[in-house]
């Protein structure tokens, strides 16, 4: 089969060919397969509550790199309605090259619980990405308020945002997170954490108790290592029959 052959068409998210080859690995995680899964989770677990916001790894790079705050406003933090979302999970990349895709070395994950007024980074490398997290949550914690409109000299309409009542911006702190134990499973972590989080969400929204954190804790381990990627594999294809 041509690597740029079309596997599967799910949401906005195009898999081909190339894309499943990177998931048997033992290869990297790319940006398309985790925009899928991101996907998947969105559809499964937030479909009717819609409080929950994962953000697709493109838009996270273009939230720590563009240096326009207004038009961050105007096209992302408006349209995905920030202000109405209990957490918000942005991946986190270090990819320094800002011309060219798919490009860097780890993934991480950065979460956002309004519950809490705070920002949490999920490393499976502990310590490697604190720089490139701390740049992005730099860049988006102004705008975990609401949004205020105003009309400029010229007519034009004016998004800013600001706080929720009187909470403080908030704070980044490091969470405890399963390390893995190779150099290329950093994907897969930031994809299990991922749905372990929406998951609990979920059953929470139902009555249940309990702590996210916790959660992440108890059932994320390396053994995801040796399951994962033939998990997500299997899911593709079930897609693929519907």
């Amino acid at each position: 089969m041509d690597d740029k052959e079309i596997v599967l068409s799910y949401k906005d998210v195009v898999l081909r060919v190339s894309d499943l080859n990177i998931l048997k690995g033992p290869c990297y995680l790319n940006d398309q397969i985790i925009d899928f899964y991101f996907a998947y989770l969105s559809s499964s677990y937030n479909a009717d509550a819609n409080d929950i916001l994962l953000v697709p790894p493109s838009t996270s790079y273009w939230f720590a790199n563009c240096q326009d705050q207004q038009s961050l406003v105007n096209d992302f933090v408006e349209p995905l309605k920030f202000s109405s979302k209990k957490l918000i999970l942005f991946t986190v990349n270090d990819n320094e090259d800002f011309s060219a895709a798919e490009r860097g070395t780890h993934w991480s994950l950065l979460v956002y619980d309004r519950s809490q007024n705070y920002l949490l980074h999920f490393d499976s490398l502990l310590g490697m990405h604190r720089y490139h997290a701390l740049k992005l949550y730099k860049a988006v914690k102004g705008f975990m308020g609401t949004a205020s409109e105003s009309l400029s000299k010229d007519g034009a309409k004016t998004l800013k945002m600001k706080a929720v009542g009187s909470a403080a911006v908030p704070f980044f702190k490091e969470a405890k997170t399963p390390q893995q134990t190779n150099g290329f499973d950093c994907g897969l972590y930031v994809m299990a954490i991922a749905e372990v989080i929406c998951r609990w969400h979920s059953c929470e929204r139902n009555g249940n108790d309990g702590d996210w954190l916790f959660a992440v804790e108890r059932e994320v381990n390396a053994c995801l290592e040796t399951t994962m990627r033939g998990e997500v594999l299997k899911l593709i294809e079930d897609l693929r029959k519907q």
